[in-house]
């Protein structure tokens, strides 16, 4: 590809993905299909990019992504939000988190008995797969349904469902990766899940109140963003070698400091601490360059072998089947009506998180995962598309 094309190509996307926005305001059809798409346009029908080259730079690109859009989803969510809403989305989350990661589990340890996986896949790999496509994308779902306008109490629901299930999917499949790397398996489980879970939420709870005291110093500061963003890499890469998660250290970091203003109101402190618009707003266009390359990544790693796609495509289908009892059991005794609780049904499609958690097994070193990603990203696609399809379906009726 030479540096014009390079060029067109990138601009190409964005404009993509700034239409998208657009089309999905008249439309309900969300704007990731249109990137995806691309992505399909420029690796497997032009052959413009490369599968192999793509790949090689997926380790280096998926810690940055998995930082802004934890970062994203986690200076989101508000405290008082979570103390209104958080038990029912709490409850969605975890039962569709459960039941999401244990029928995938059973979904490909039957795809490996048929050949479809290595025989060195263990329960411990279908688990690992189960988590990484266990929840629903915040980034998708949130700006869908605050364009839609969706009713507060749908929206409330499933857009705090995914900011946790988010969550569940990086620090589960983290945990498992880190069971499965070869020479880390001398401790339990469930000792490496703690002490993950453990050094991760608390280095990171440590920075973020540390940050609080930071934000009054960058405050009017045109380098705040990039300073925030600088001490998000630098603080991925301590928790990880410290042994923790680095998802839970960055997610735990985003909601203190996410809610900065409501402690310091809270305390009756004036110092005025708080993100400000113009990092919030900094923040937003970066998750948007993120968003709209991530996307069309996914669509331009797509490609034989099609047996893998074809699986894929099978256990975004267990991904809907499995829903519906979850939600269901999750909102009984709620006030949503038949029509909200379907709207809720389709609203599964996975995105970064899984897109990004596909990548990391094989690049830590564990066996066999070299085809996970195209398996990962074709089940990506088909929850997309279920949501992209039933969303506007169920809205207009």
């Amino acid at each position: 590809m030479t540096p014009a094309l390079f060029l067109l190509t990138v601009a190409g996307i964005f404009l993509i993905g700034a239409i998208g926005e657009l089309v999905f305001r008249k439309t309900n059809v969300p704007d990731v299909v249109w990137l995806i798409a691309a992505g399909i346009l420029l690796g497997p029908v032009l052959h413009l990019v490369d599968r192999e080259r793509l790949s090689g730079i997926a380790p280096y690109f998926a810690p940055i992504t998995l930082t802004i859009v934890l970062f994203d989803g986690g200076s989101k969510l508000r405290i008082s939000d979570l103390s209104r809403a958080a038990p029912r989305s709490g409850l969605l989350a975890v039962i569709t988190f459960a039941l999401s990661t244990a029928g995938l589990a059973a979904a490909a340890m039957g795809a490996r008995k048929l050949g479809l996986f290595p025989a060195s896949f263990t329960w411990m790999h279908c688990l690992l797969i189960g988590a990484i496509l266990g929840g629903s994308s915040s980034i998708i779902i949130m700006p869908a349904m605050t364009q839609a306008k969706v009713d507060e109490k749908v929206s409330n629901l499933v857009g705090l469902e995914s900011a946790f299930t988010d969550a569940f999917c990086v620090v589960g499949a983290s945990a498992l990766i880190d069971m499965l790397v070869p020479g880390r398996g001398g401790a339990s489980p469930w000792i490496v899940l703690g002490k993950s879970f453990g050094i991760g939420a608390a280095i990171g709870a440590v920075a973020g109140g540390a940050w609080l005291v930071v934000l009054r110093l960058l405050k009017g500061s045109e380098h705040a963003y990039t300073v925030t963003l600088a001490s998000l890499f630098v603080l991925y890469v301590v928790i990880e070698r410290a042994g923790g998660s680095a998802a839970l250290g960055i997610l735990s970091f985003a909601v203190l400091v996410g809610n900065a203003r409501s402690f310091t109101r809270e305390s009756a402190n004036p110092l005025g601490m708080d993100l400000g618009d113009d990092v919030r707003g900094f923040h937003r266009q970066m998750t948007f360059f993120v968003k709209s390359f991530f996307f069309t990544f996914i669509g331009a790693m797509l490609g034989p072998p099609w047996g893998l796609l074809a699986l894929g495509g099978a256990l975004g289908l267990v991904l809907l089947v499995v829903r519906v009892p979850g939600l269901y059991l999750a909102v009984i005794g709620s006030t949503l009506t038949p029509k909200d609780k379907k709207l809720a049904v389709v609203s599964l499609p996975r995105g970064m998180a899984a897109g990004v958690l596909a990548t990391m097994p094989a690049a830590a070193g564990v066996e066999g995962t070299g085809e996970l990603p195209a398996v990962v990203f074709a089940a990506v696609l088909v929850t997309i598309l279920t949501f992209a399809i039933g969303f506007p379906v169920v809205r207009r009726g």
